[in-house]
């Protein structure tokens, strides 16, 4: 039924960079559209943003402590985690991309995404944090001890779509469950992350990992007719729910929430440039599950981008653990889409 809908589908997940040099590119784009995508985000405020409560943003001041597992800090007082922008992301079987047609309502897709720590704002780092490996090349760079990777893996369901003008868009929700849906971190001192075959993210000890909910997920896509790109967002909410998740202390002190953002910036012809890869989540933890798998790409059903992001922590009124997922798409990815002939 899924193999139906792939020639169909706009994607969701092509994106831009938040950065003035990425977004250059896309100005042209974006002037003409912004008054219809303002409607599409207040869709998506209608069916979930809104269920984010002011309240879960009053102090975004909270900081961590970032530790090497031995009593070590690393950074004390940190406010931000800033991750690689050569990660990289995959829509899985949506591919190719199109931008004249509409979601069917009720379809899925898989998405994953992999990348490595480059830095960390505020705070005061000790001397020892510049040994942190802030490449993902497949081996520790001179002088480099360790590094901090970040992968996830959810499902996201269309339960809207309909045309803004000529514009098709769609609101999606969270499909699957909490036992796939998840977001993990990793403490690696071997720093052998590899953007290019999809080694070395998901091999180091695992430090924190969180389940994804439907209540505060949601994200909405539009694309631009005849241009062949869209724009959209999209706001993840995990939490401590299952047995497994956690967060080790010994690695992120002081981290009982975390707001994290992710920016998708893709290349104005696919395939993802510097973060194109063969594969995801393509090594054996240390220690802890395996908790994806292996994904081969297959760049002619798949959809891979560039993934810039970076995370920000804030304290919850509610108890407990909490990790929000704020990923803005921006799509600039110019993708051709195969049409059937006529019979």
């Amino acid at each position: 039924m899924w193999h139906a809908y792939c020639s169909n589908m706009v994607s969701p997940l092509l994106g831009a960079q938040n950065s003035q040099e990425m977004l250059r590119p896309a100005i042209p784009f974006l002037e003409p559209v912004m008054k219809t995508m303002r409607k599409l985000k207040s869709i998506a405020l209608a069916l979930g943003l809104a269920s984010l409560s002011t309240a879960a943003f009053a102090d975004a001041s909270n900081t961590f402590n970032l530790k090497d597992g031995g009593g070590n800090t690393y950074v004390s007082g940190a406010t931000s985690l800033d991750w690689n922008a050569q990660g990289s992301g995959v829509a899985i079987g949506v591919g190719p991309f199109s931008d004249n047609s509409l979601l069917p309502v009720g379809a899925s897709f898989q998405f994953l995404y992999q990348a490595n720590l480059v830095t960390v704002g505020g705070g005061v780092a000790n001397s020892s944090f510049t040994n942190l490996d802030a490449t993902s090349n497949g081996g520790k760079d001179a002088g480099k001890t360790f590094e901090f990777t970040i992968v996830a893996s959810f499902t996201e369901t269309v339960t809207a779509s309909n045309f803004v003008g000529s514009n098709p868009s769609a609101v999606f929700g969270l499909g699957g469950s909490t036992a796939t849906n998840k977001v993990a971190i990793y403490y690696d001192s071997k720093a052998n992350a590899n953007t290019g075959d999809g080694t070395g993210f998901d091999d180091g000890k695992l430090v924190a990992m969180f389940s994804i909910v439907p209540d505060g997920t949601d994200s909405s896509f539009m694309g631009l007719n005849g241009r062949g790109t869209g724009l959209g967002s999209t706001h993840l909410h995990a939490e401590l729910v299952e047995s497994g998740d956690f967060v080790d202390a010994a690695y992120l002190e002081g981290i009982q929430d975390l707001i994290f953002g992710l920016d998708f910036q893709s290349n104005l012809n696919y395939p993802a440039g510097t973060s194109d890869t063969s594969a995801f989540h393509a090594s054996a933890a240390d220690s802890g599950p395996d908790l994806f798998g292996t994904y081969n790409v297959d760049h002619s059903r798949d959809i891979v981008f560039k993934v810039d992001g970076d995370s920000t922590t804030t304290r919850l009124p509610e108890p407990g653990s909490t990790l929000l997922v704020g990923l803005g798409l921006l799509g600039i990815a110019g993708v051709t889409r195969r049409r059937k002939s006529k019979g």
